[in-house]
């Protein structure tokens, strides 16, 4: 499996592009607001000269920073935000005795210098179009039109205008941060997400192999991720025997992940050579512990129940490392047996040993493993589901056709109990029933 890609961050180039963009046709519009100006259609000698040429260089100047922003092409922002402030103070003061009416287009170069140097980009802007605002009313003699009070009002007001702007923008920035964090961290769940799903799918059996005279089904469901720490499987041992095992392994996905490829291929092989299951949950023990004391940081275990059942002997052989005991439940109005005969979870003791139980098959008989997720589901006010009530629910349902429909039943019951809940932990669960006619008679299937 190839490592996993980490997607390209974002390039924030296009908006900044798009911002200079709209900056230049605000620019625009200011030029247009000058062009239809009294003082620009009835100009005065030389003076409106002076104003036509200088509106006409700002054309030019706003048609090159057009075509330089489209093209991608680098242009320093500081240098656009003081030629706009003094193309502004040279219009008000060529307009005379008219050029308090241009004052507002400040607002709008403050309000880009702040979305794009923030605070002390708007602040400073606006302390130097005021310096300039006030050399042009000095300069023209305007003071008439412009009271010192009217002036002082202004220039007030686009500084607190500048600091407001700054805030803003500097608030927008943290959130526009926060939302490409947001989304990196949610790629990388997606990433992990996938990468949990493939593995899951090398490690976990699809489907269940054909197991003449049982009928097996198997339910399991991620507390989160894609990836389970459970496993399930059903392993042919040869003629009418049959391996039967739910396991759950406790740690990080990592060393889970680590845990179930050693665990899989440990079981199986084991299996198919050792008949009494103590002797598989002791080796797989042992291989676990290896693995775990190879590397000093791994803490996981695994908690186990491994069944044999012969139909031949119609026998039932279990032993049990640490997990929710199995039942078995016999034909016909009965209470569930426990299988609770084993020892330590796998991989804490190296030398650890097993007992193991051996159980008479009938006709009919259901055989339920399942792992601690489903009996600690929670509901809404997080009271556990518990062992009994969960007993109580297979009973409930062991008048099912089916393995395969009491299985879904049962596990759709759990799972309503916990609808609303919080889910803790992975849940699986698997039946199993006798339905052979030859139950015992020591012949392989096939030859009765």
């Amino acid at each position: 499996m190839s490592a996993p890609q980490v997607p390209p961050s974002p390039d924030p180039e296009p908006r900044r592009r798009d911002s200079e963009i709209v900056a230049a046709v605000f620019r625009t519009a200011f030029l247009l607001i000058v062009l239809f100006s009294q003082q620009f259609l009835h100009p005065r000698g030389t003076q409106g000269t002076l104003l036509a040429a200088a509106v006409i260089a700002a054309a030019v100047y706003n048609l090159a920073l057009f075509i330089i922003h489209v093209r991608g092409l680098p242009f320093p922002r500081p240098v656009i935000v003081l030629v706009d402030v003094v193309l502004i103070s040279l219009w008000i003061y060529l307009c005379g005795a008219g050029c308090t009416e241009f004052f507002v287009l400040y607002y709008a170069v403050v309000v880009v210098a702040g979305l794009w140097f923030g605070v002390a980009g708007a602040l400073v802007t606006a302390l130097f179009a005021c310096v300039l605002y006030v050399w042009a009313v000095l300069a023209t003699g305007a003071t008439g039109e412009a009271e010192p009070g009217t002036v002082l009002l202004q220039v007030t007001f686009l500084i607190i205008t500048a600091g407001i702007v700054g805030v803003v923008a500097r608030i927008q920035e943290r959130e526009r941060q926060a939302l490409a964090t947001s989304r990196a961290v949610l790629e990388q769940y997606r990433e992990r997400i996938r990468v949990a799903q493939y593995v899951d799918d090398l490690v976990r059996p699809r489907r269940l192999p054909p197991s003449p005279g049982l009928e097996v089904a198997a339910q399991y469901r991620p507390a989160a991720l894609a990836f389970s720490g459970d496993y399930y499987d059903l392993i042919p041992l040869g003629g009418r025997r049959w391996g039967l095992c739910v396991a759950d392994v406790s740690g990080k996905l990592g060393e889970q992940i680590g845990y179930l490829n050693t665990f899989k291929t440990t079981l199986r092989l084991t299996a198919r050579r050792e008949q009494s299951p103590a002797r598989v949950l002791a080796e797989i023990n042992r291989e676990v512990a290896a693995a775990a004391a190879d590397q000093d940081e791994l803490e996981a275990f695994i908690g186990m129940s491994y069944v044999v059942l012969d139909l031949d002997t119609a026998s039932l052989t279990y032993a049990n490392a640490g997990n929710e005991p199995p039942v078995l439940i016999r034909a016909g109005p009965s209470q569930p047996i426990p299988l609770a005969r084993g020892g330590l979870v796998l991989g804490v003791v190296a030398d650890a040993a097993y007992e193991e139980e051996t159980l008479l098959l009938e006709a009919r008989d259901t055989l339920v493993l399942f792992t601690d997720g489903v009996v600690e589901i929670a509901d809404r006010r997080g009271r556990f589901l518990g062992r009994e009530a969960f007993l109580a629910e297979v009973v409930r349902h062991l008048d099912a056709p089916s393995a395969q429909e009491m299985a879904v039943r049962v596990f759709q019951s759990v799972n309503s109990y916990g609808e609303g809940g919080r889910r803790r932990d992975d849940m699986t669960l698997l039946v199993a029933r006798v339905v052979t006619a030859g139950l015992g008679l020591g012949v392989e299937w096939g030859e009765e």
